[in-house]
């Protein structure tokens, strides 16, 4: 599924590639995906003029002048640019024809989301409107992370709730608690001050070095080219019975919540180290 990292490459992409162009016209071979019908969706974007487009946790906002265009990727995903005269996959959702006679391709592998919304409509949209704070804002503090951890929910748990911290997924969330020292059973309220400005910091680390590295492997980019972060980059996720490489115990695969976890079990403990200072308001 594509994170934070991916969402931010391609919604920065699109942004560079598309911004003054027009949309002369929509096509959609999956109507489900979208919050319209596909007629009214059509007569609504055609004559829009793509004016810039950001990050939101998981989805991508292009700003259409009166109107906003989300894109949300779901399991994984396509978002392609197709030049004038050339073919389009053989397998996607929707596209949009641009009046210099490039396309944009959607292509969902499992689910996703293409939604239109009038701009003075976008705090009522269900699914962005509750999202929480961006890890990568220049006004996300360790103040602001502390904020988010409270109650006795396994950290790992919280995480992953785009209610609480947008865009971060299980795949990054692995080295994130592994930079952090934290095992992902801890609850959140647990941590000392010490504990969270670790935690924001390896978010932090962990979310751009990816950006770097074009995103997952997996991936691709506006033009089709992959992401370099793949397993090699990684430092205990998907790296069961591997040696940690700080302490050379073997990563272990643990049960958290519905997901899996990986964990070095020497360097993240469940219980908290009895020299900590005291847990944060």
């Amino acid at each position: 599924m594509p994170e934070l990292p991916e969402i931010w490459l391609r919604a920065h992409e699109i942004d560079h590639a598309l911004s003054g162009r027009t949309i002369v016209g929509a096509h959609f071979a999956q109507p489900k995906c979208l919050n319209l019908p596909p007629d009214l969706f059509e007569r609504t974007i055609v004559g829009l003029t793509i004016r810039r487009a950001w990050p939101r946790g998981k989805w991508v906002f292009v700003d259409l002048q009166s109107h906003c265009l989300l894109l949300n990727l779901g399991m994984g995903g396509e978002v392609l640019l197709h030049a004038h005269g050339q073919a389009l996959p053989d397998k996607l959702q929707a596209y949009l024809d641009l009046l210099d006679g490039a396309k944009l391709s959607v292509h969902f592998w499992w689910f996703g989301y293409l939604h239109l919304l009038a701009r003075d409509a976008l705090a009522t949209h269900k699914m962005t409107a509750g999202l929480g704070p961006d890890p990568l804002a220049a006004d996300f503090t360790p103040l602001t992370l502390a904020s988010q951890l409270t109650g006795r929910r396994a950290i790992k748990s919280l995480l992953l709730d785009q209610t609480r911290i947008a865009g971060i997924g299980n795949m990054y969330s692995h080295d994130i608690l592994y930079r952090a020292g934290l095992h992902p059973l801890r609850p959140a309220n647990s941590l000392d001050s010490g504990e969270v400005e670790a935690l924001w910091r390896a978010m932090r680390e962990v979310l751009q070095e990816a950006i770097d590295l074009g995103g997952a492997h997996w991936e691709v980019d506006l033009h089709g080219r992959a992401g370099r972060y793949d397993l090699t980059c990684m430092q205990v996720a998907y790296k069961e019975g591997q040696p940690c490489p700080k302490c050379g115990t073997a990563v272990v695969k643990l049960k958290t919540g519905a997901t899996a976890g990986f964990i070095c079990p020497a360097c993240q403990p469940l219980e908290r180290p009895t020299d900590s200072s005291s847990p944060s308001p």
